[in-house]
């Protein structure tokens, strides 16, 4: 917690399912939850929500560990997909399967490979275990069923998996997410001190945090973050206690996140301390707008599901290979700013993200500077 060291990094990916079991639900959590459960589970396409698509000659479902509307992770993916269908008439967009348990994740896989489905996404790494022989079994009985997995390293999360001939990850580049975020809190901040918290300690997270302090440091030296890794990813009222004490003891002013609706949480007490003074930098959606008063900007994750419909399409598709999102590609990208951030701000941000695009931002050296205090 604050700027205290943690324990020592985990040495591969923890599943955000994991994370979630270590938490409790609080309130505002369980109302978002509820709020996002109501989609069908037996596979039928998506209808009033625009989700669906006509009656292509491809298919596609997610599976999702939490609800599809959370306001961050599973809702990124599920309007990422929404977005890719809309662009590729080809393909059908069938409901997703929602707030699917550890104990749930081989069946509700294998529903959708008995259905045909030609693309299923796992949101996350969560189900990288459940899923290895429904993928093994599939490669030979069905094998027009491909397999996509978000947030995945085949190295380190994939090496006993049967076959890849039939499955591709996602990755996202973080350092450029990061980095973003950062330059947009080191030019907003009027105190010098910023705010992170993220659900768990994941390397994912980490090294997310470490490219956003090692970016507001470097277009305002002296900047000081605070943070916290351990905050689960369902208790509002978490995000609004940590934040609040971040605002009252050492003046933050500027958050950005990794924690779905604990961010929810944070959002209002930066409304309650000031919102033409205390801001936040939302992810992994576009949510600025009259609803969210403090947020100034988003960090926006597309997770290239076109690609992966395209390679299927054209035949390529599978090997294990890894499909990056990242700024070249349109897979990272700030969204809309808020008119609270005034225009030669605005003007700033964009020469300093052009940098971040090109590489030429953040040097190893500075971003390990911040990662290697962790």
């Amino acid at each position: 917690m604050g700027n205290a060291r943690g324990n020592a990094r985990l040495g591969r990916l923890v599943s955000r399912r994991q994370a979630l079991g270590l938490g409790v639900l609080g309130a505002a959590g369980a109302a978002m939850a509820l709020a996002g459960c109501g989609g069908s589970s037996d596979g039928s396409a998506a209808t009033s929500d625009g989700s669906g698509s006509g009656s292509g000659s491809y298919k596609v479902a997610l599976v999702i560990s939490g609800p599809k509307n959370d306001g961050g992770w599973g809702q990124g993916h599920f309007e990422s997909l929404k977005s890719a269908v809309e662009s590729h008439p080809n393909w059908e967009m069938l409901e997703p399967k929602e707030n699917v348990a550890d104990a749930d994740a081989a069946s509700a896989a294998q529903s959708y490979v008995d259905m045909g489905v030609n693309l299923i996404i796992a949101t996350g790494n969560e189900f990288v275990s459940a899923w290895g022989d429904v993928v093994a079994e599939a490669a030979d009985s069905n094998p027009d069923v491909k397999f996509l997995m978000t947030n995945t390293d085949p190295k380190a999360d994939l090496a006993d998996y049967e076959t890849l001939d039939n499955l591709e990850t996602v990755q996202v580049n973080l350092r450029q997410t990061g980095a973003l975020a950062g330059i947009a809190a080191g030019l907003m901040t009027a105190t010098g001190h910023i705010g992170f918290i993220g659900g768990m300690r994941l390397p994912t997270t980490l090294s997310k945090y470490a490219a956003f302090l090692a970016a507001a440091q470097k277009v305002r030296p002296g900047t000081e973050g605070h943070y916290n890794f351990e905050a689960g990813f369902t208790d509002a009222s978490f995000g609004t206690k940590i934040t609040e004490q971040w605002i009252n003891t050492n003046g933050v002013d500027v958050m950005w996140g990794d924690a779905s609706a604990v961010d929810n949480g944070a959002r209002q007490a930066l409304e309650n301390a000031g919102a033409e003074t205390h801001f936040d930098i939302a992810q992994p959606i576009d949510i600025v707008g009259s609803d969210e008063p403090t947020v100034i900007t988003s960090t926006v994750t597309d997770w290239m599901f076109g690609q992966a419909m395209d390679e299927i399409e054209g035949g390529s598709y599978g090997g294990g290979k890894v499909i990056e999102a990242n700024m070249d590609n349109g897979g990272v990208y700030l969204g809309k700013f808020s008119d609270k951030v005034p225009a030669d701000v605005q003007a700033k941000i964009g020469e300093y993200a052009d940098q971040v695009k090109a590489g030429t931002f953040l040097s190893d050296d500075e971003y390990e500077a911040v990662y290697n205090t962790l």
